[in-house]
C-alpha cells in the first residue's frame, strides 16, 4: 500500500508554521518584456492568466499548455499572515519566503518591494520578508518576475531544449 508523501518539500527540515503557496497564481507573459518599465509588480490588472504553480506554462498540468518559447513571465499570489503568526511571546518572528528553483534569473518583489534577485535557474533561493510585509492581518503580495532567454548558449540548463526538436 503506497504511503502519502508529506507536503514540505523536505520534510526534515519542516517548521511547526510554515505555508505552501503552490497552488494557483495570476500569471502573465511578458514577451515584448515591458513588465519592468510598466512596473506590473504594482498592478495586478497586468495578469491576465491563472496558472497552476509549481508547473510551468508549458505542461498541461499548469492550466496552460503552451509549449511556445517565452522569454519573461510574471506571476502573483496573494496571502495572509494571521497576526498571532505575527509574534510568539511579545518576540517579533522573521518571514521566510523560499523556492526551490526559478528559471532562470528572477526579482521577487512583496508588496512592491524588491525583496531578492537571483540567477541560476537550478538553485533555490530565500529572502527574508518581514519588512516588506503590511502590518496587521491584510493581504500581502508576492509577485515574481523570471527570465529566461531560450537562445542564449552560455546559459546553464537541465533538460530543457531551445530548438523545436530536441
Amino acid at each position: 500500500m503506497p504511503t502519502e508523501q508529506p507536503l514540505h518539500p523536505r520534510p526534515q527540515l519542516a517548521r511547526e508554521r510554515w505555508t505552501d503557496l503552490t497552488g494557483t497564481w495570476d500569471f502573465a507573459y511578458d514577451d515584448a518584456d515591458r513588465g519592468l518599465a510598466e512596473r506590473w509588480q504594482d498592478r495586478p490588472e497586468c495578469f491576465d492568466q491563472k496558472i497552476t504553480v509549481p508547473f510551468p506554462p508549458e505542461s498541461s498540468a499548469s492550466g496552460i499548455g503552451d509549449p511556445a518559447p517565452h522569454t519573461v513571465l510574471w506571476y502573483r499570489r496573494t496571502f495572509r499572515i494571521r497576526a498571532k503568526e505575527r509574534a510568539d511571546g511579545g518576540v517579533p518572528k522573521r518571514f521566510l519566503l523560499h523556492f526551490g528553483a526559478i528559471d532562470y534569473r528572477a526579482r521577487v518583489w512583496v508588496n512592491g518591494f524588491l525583496v531578492c534577485e537571483h540567477e541560476g535557474g537550478h538553485t533555490p533561493l530565500k529572502a527574508d520578508i518581514t519588512s516588506a510585509l503590511v502590518a496587521g492581518e491584510g493581504d500581502q503580495t508576492i509577485v515574481v518576475r523570471a527570465e529566461d532567454q531560450a537562445t542564449d548558449l552560455t546559459q546553464p540548463r537541465g533538460k530543457q531544449f531551445w530548438e523545436e526538436e530536441p
